[in-house]
This record gives C-alpha cells, structure tokens and sequence, in this order.
C-alpha cells in the first residue's frame, strides 16, 4: 500500500475530495455551499456564544439540520421551476431590492450595508437568496395558489385567534372577590361558599357593582376596601413585564383574565385556599375594531396559512417523486 502512495503524482495527492451532504434528483450538495449558506446564521448565534464550543455546538447543529432542509426543499423548487419554464429575471430581482429598500426608508446600498453587517452577506449573496425568494412566490402562485379556498369561517376563526393572541402583549385591570374555604375545606363549607359565589355572580351580572359586592363579600384584607381592584397588570412575557414596568398574576389568574372580555364576570373558580370571582374591569385598547374592518389583514394571514400548508403537501409530493437522500 505504501509503494502504492508513494507512487501517486503530488498534484494528485493535493486534491481534495469535498464531502456530500445531500443528493437531490442528480444534484449533490456538498459541505461547503452549506457552510456557506449557514455564514449569515452562525454569525448571529456567535452574539450569544462562541462557536465551536460545547454549549454551542447542539445550537450550531440545529442551524445546519435546518438549513439543509431548506436547501433540499429549494433545489425541489428549482427543479420543478425548471419544468413548468419558471424563471426570475435580473430585473424582478431589483424590483424586489427596491421594495426591501423603500419599506426599511434605505437605499440600496445602505441595504447591502446593513444585511452585511447584520449578517455578514456579500450583496452577492444577498442578491441570490432574494433570487430564491422571488422564484418560490412564482411557483407558489403559480402551482398552489389555485388550491387555496377561503370561507367566511375561516376569516372568523383567524380573527379570533389574532385578537386572543394580541392579549398577551396588552395591559389589563382585573378585580376579584375572594370567599375563603381553608386548605381542605368540608363539603358543607365548599357547597355553601359555591352557592353564595353563584348568588354574587348573578347580582353582578345582573347590574349590581361589582367593588360595592366585593366590599361587602370580599375576605382579601389587601383589596376588599378598594372594590377588589388588583391593579393595572401586564401579561406574562409581555414587553411591559420584561421591562418590570408593571406587575403580574399568577399564571393561573391570568389564564382566567386572558379569556374575559372587558366588564366580564366569571363563574366562581377554586384558586389555592379560596373561591374567586373575577371580572375584567378594563383592559389596553385592541387595534382590531371588528372582523369587518380587519377583513383584509384576516384575508391575508388566512392566505399565507393556507399557502404555507399547501406548499408543505406540494413539496412532499415532490419529494416522493424526486430522489433525496440526506447525509448530515
């Protein structure tokens, strides 16, 4: 074997054989377009811990799996591009440029400047992952967007879920009235409490004020004389609670505020040594006014959901038609 080396030319003993990390149809994706692709997000984690460290690495190979991924999906979409005669042009590369630059108020080369020093991207690279953007939404728009379907219910239920997610950012004033039980309380006392809360309740519903009720019924020494008020409060999480600008509740507490709307009152409800009644006396304006007028913004999101889990059934099928085989 030795004679067998010693016999290989020395420019033949210079090449170096690149490792494959990835076979898509007859296209190999070798180590170092990952690693190069991998550049702009390794330079972001560095921020926060050096690489190549243990505490880094499981990080570092998190970022690497998931961008191989998205390459293998990437070259499908080339691929099928290439098929149904799919192509970007220099010029829809700058329009796409221009608009970056005009939503950031730049120009253009102080968005090069920027996504460099954010990134560490040439304009180059920059210019080929915008290339990569803009022929997924062709493909998308042209292969799948024709299978997107969107009712009325669908628009109700995103908004719903717009404005319950919004909550956790926005600030809100609870009150409550506490009925105490004890650590284990008997069933006469819990039955009997469980009665006067409902009766609470329905004189509350029913119009009565709710901070004369809780001066009267509420045992909390801290809150009975202020009509049970617990305060403006800031959801976990939230900006405001991460600066310590506002206090919150616990996070049982809070699950029970963050489904009430404004001057809702609650069930009576078992939290730690007491039974509690809750009503949401306010709460921070939401930018959404009405499904109506959010109808647009609704139609949007609906779309880009529906777009997204289209594509995802789109590249599986794909995938089951297209040799893949990934070696990382």
């Amino acid at each position: 074997m030795a004679g067998v080396l010693l016999a290989v030319p020395r420019a033949a003993q210079a090449v170096v054989v690149e490792r494959i990390v990835a076979v898509i149809g007859e296209r190999a994706i070798l180590l170092s377009d990952l690693r190069t692709r991998a550049r702009p997000f390794l330079v972001q984690l560095h921020v926060r811990c050096p690489l190549g460290t243990p505490p880094c690495i499981p990080a570092e190979n998190k970022i690497y799996g998931q961008l191989l991924e998205r390459i293998v999906n990437e070259e499908l979409e080339r691929q099928a591009a290439a098929r149904s005669n799919i192509t970007v042009s220099s010029d829809d590369i700058d329009k796409t440029l221009q608009r970056i630059a005009r939503i950031a108020k730049m120009s253009l080369s102080q968005l090069f400047e920027d996504v460099r020093k954010q990134s560490g991207m040439t304009e180059q690279e920059y210019r080929r992952e915008i290339r990569r953007q803009v022929l997924e939404g062709k493909l998308v728009q042209r292969l799948v967007q024709n299978q997107v379907r969107i009712t009325k219910q669908d628009l109700d239920t995103m908004y719903h879920k717009v404005v319950k997610h919004e909550r956790r950012i926005l600030l809100y004033q609870p009150a409550w009235i506490a009925l105490p039980l004890g650590d284990n309380p008997a069933k006469e006392l819990l039955k009997a409490t469980t009665a006067k809360g409902r009766q609470i309740v329905a004189l509350a519903r029913g119009g009565s004020d709710f901070g004369q009720l809780a001066r009267q019924h509420s045992r909390d020494p801290q809150t009975r004389d202020k009509g049970g008020d617990l305060g403006v409060r800031a959801p976990a999480g939230s900006p405001f609670a991460l600066r310590g600008k506002y206090p919150t509740l616990k996070r049982a507490l809070e699950k029970v505020a963050m489904d009430l709307d404004r001057g809702e009152v609650t069930e009576p409800f078992r939290f730690q040594d007491a039974l509690i009644i809750m009503k949401l006396v306010n709460r921070q304006p939401s930018r959404y006014t009405s499904p109506e007028a959010a109808r647009k913004e609704m139609i949007q999101r609906v779309q880009g959901e529906k777009l997204e889990h289209a594509k995802k059934k789109w590249l599986k099928k794909l995938r089951r038609r297209t040799h893949v085989d990934v070696r990382l």
